[in-house]
């Protein structure tokens, strides 16, 4: 009986021994994993700060390689700091160069379309009359409208055919569908800019309002889409979206979309979360396998909360087709505020605050993406600022940082580099 009763002792210490084991190297490894070194990155400089931006007029808004160089954007449509002036870092000087200067009071992104490379209009310095600024053949030129009455041009894209269309706002926001947005089309003598035009605006035989303030466009699935400010917590509102058609050479407004198409469900239905008066924006969206893939930044047409709204990270989400409601992206670490593609495979940029009140910002990839991605981390590393763009050039990746409202300016506006030494990075 007491041998029994030993070997049941001995039995039960080795077990709970083997429990003390396993859980001490389960908590030793995943402390190895925390405490695993960050990556060092360099700060290659702050040109915005050294054109004297200040605050949000800071964030780097957008990354672009272009001729070998990364160009970045800055500044703000509701602090009106312009001009800008356009800077780009040549790794072959080591330094930024000045190319530039385009008289808008902010350069929220690029577009690279045919080789060319094309800045929208975002918000004019004087008057309404520009539309977008283009390079090519080494020089800038500047392209303009009288007749086409858009205050500002918020983002462009290519159709298959070569022309240019654009979308932004005039500033009689409720009145005729031609002030949407705007077509540029190539001839022999040059560049013809026409309005575009945005077709079934009325239900009911009421117009819709709003509905010429459009603020992203993009192409999924061999189709042009335009969302407008009505993309917002409005019940899952209808004619949020419209549609290119390339016959008409017009937008159309697609009542069968609804918020929800990009936006999920449970954001916008019924709770209000950010607001009547808070637009979504989907930024620079992505397809990849069939996927749309894009952060969504926030803006604001009314004073009230016009600072305040301006270029915050609302989400990141995908989708894997037209009817069907997008998911958050879910990563290992951090929320995703930008995405690439680079030889086949997605990379998102993420970040998280600490409890140091610093940022920790991670680059993660993958080549398959489902409900079920198993990421891969690319690089990560702590700034005072989340970074908020990224690109990639010759086997090293840049970061543009900055901020949403409310957080410390800190050292936004700094661009930093990261060299990966892993074998198997892109090429």
């Amino acid at each position: 009986m007491r041998s029994n009763q030993r070997r049941f002792k001995i039995s039960k210490l080795a077990a709970f021994l083997g429990i003390f084991f396993l859980t001490a190297a389960i908590a030793i490894g995943g402390f190895w994993l925390a405490q695993r070194p960050v990556a060092k990155v360099e700060r290659l400089g702050n040109p915005l700060r050294e054109d004297g931006q200040t605050d949000r007029a800071l964030n780097v808004w957008d990354l672009q390689t272009y001729d070998g160089k990364i160009y970045l954007a800055g500044g703000s449509t509701v602090t009106n700091p312009g001009p800008i002036n356009v800077w780009a870092y040549d790794p072959q000087q080591a330094d930024f160069v000045k190319e530039y200067q385009v008289q808008e009071e902010a350069i929220e992104h690029y577009r690279l379309f045919a080789e060319r490379l094309y800045i929208p209009a975002a918000d004019p310095t004087k008057g309404d009359l520009h539309k977008f600024y283009r390079r090519e053949e080494g020089k800038w030129q500047q392209y303009s409208s009288g007749e086409v009455k858009l205050a500002h041009v918020r983002d462009l894209i290519e159709t298959d055919t070569g022309e240019i269309l654009m979308v932004g706002n005039s500033r009689q926001i409720r009145k005729l569908s031609s002030r949407g947005t705007a077509i540029a089309i190539p001839q022999a003598d040059g560049i013809k800019i026409a309005p575009a035009g945005v077709e079934n605006i009325t239900t009911s035989g009421v117009v819709i309002a709003d509905f010429n303030w459009f603020f992203s466009v993009f192409r999924y699935r061999n189709q042009i889409y335009a969302t407008n400010s009505l993309l917002r917590d409005a019940e899952n509102y209808p004619g949020a979206i419209a549609k290119y058609d390339p016959q008409l050479k017009q937008f159309v407004l697609d009542f069968n979309l609804r918020n929800a198409e990009f936006i999920p469900a449970e954001i916008i239905a019924g709770q209000n979360k950010q607001g009547l008066n808070i637009i979504y924006r989907p930024w620079n969206p992505m397809e990849y396998q069939g996927y749309l893939v894009y952060p969504v930044r926030s803006y604001s047409i009314t004073p009230d909360n016009y600072q305040e709204a301006y270029m915050n990270l609302i989400g990141f989400f995908y989708k894997s087709d037209m009817g069907s409601s997008p998911q958050t992206l879910k990563l290992p670490q951090g929320k995703g505020e930008d995405v690439l593609i680079i030889d086949n495979m997605l990379y998102v940029l993420a970040s998280r605050k600490n409890r140091n009140d610093k940022f920790i910002n991670y680059v993660y990839r993958t080549d398959r993406l489902s409900p079920k991605t198993k990421w891969q981390r690319v690089v990560k590393f702590k700034s005072w600022n989340k970074a908020r763009s990224f690109e990639y050039l010759d086997g090293t990746f840049y970061f543009g940082l900055g901020q949403d409202y409310g957080h410390a300016v800190n050292n936004a506006g700094d661009i930093l580099s990261y060299r990966s030494p892993q074998k198997n990075d892109p090429k």
